[in-house]
């Protein structure tokens, strides 16, 4: 495969996952949580709303290095995007991106002043795509037991994302 179908292949995983494990590096090591972002590929974005005053934002104007983590446990497939992450303050893109899932967190709307954006730019991607069905595992464990060889658990793909 070559790199923009795999590129291409990568950001429909991510757009089909949606929620990732964004890790960040602060005084205290990676630290993970739990975000949902707004997938721009023809930007090569990917889109965060927070809080101006949250660890996250803090991590981000220290190191931008970051790392996304996307799981889809059901169905076997995983990325991870590695890159960097920007804090931006820019208004008319806020409003943009503007959701109602936005608003759950800031009741006050795009133009409450506490709400930036972080912009995660992916440098690299790999993703992993295993058998999902229990019983194509087992006879694949089984067989590696027979033959003595790692079992061949599917496919794993990496590309530079720019």
């Amino acid at each position: 495969m070559d790199d923009e179908s795999t590129r291409a292949l990568i950001w429909r995983h991510v757009s089909a996952i949606g929620t990732c494990m964004m890790v960040t590096q602060g005084l205290n090591g990676a630290q993970a949580r739990p975000m949902r972002g707004v997938i721009d590929r023809d930007a090569n974005a990917i889109w965060f709303f927070t809080d101006r005053d949250s660890e996250k934002t803090a991590h981000a104007a220290d190191s931008s290095s970051c790392c996304l983590a996307f799981a889809d446990v059901s169905g076997q497939t995983f990325v991870s995007l590695t890159g960097s992450l920007d804090v931006i303050e820019d208004r008319d893109l806020i409003e943009l991106h503007w959701s109602e899932g936005a608003a759950v967190y800031f009741p006050g709307g795009a133009a409450d002043q506490s709400v930036v954006m972080l912009r995660f730019t992916p440098d690299h991607a790999s993703y992993w795509d295993a058998p999902s069905n229990p019983v194509v595992l087992a006879i694949k464990f089984l067989q590696a037991k027979v033959t003595g060889e790692r079992p061949e658990l599917g496919v794993n793909q990496s590309a530079w994302m720019s």
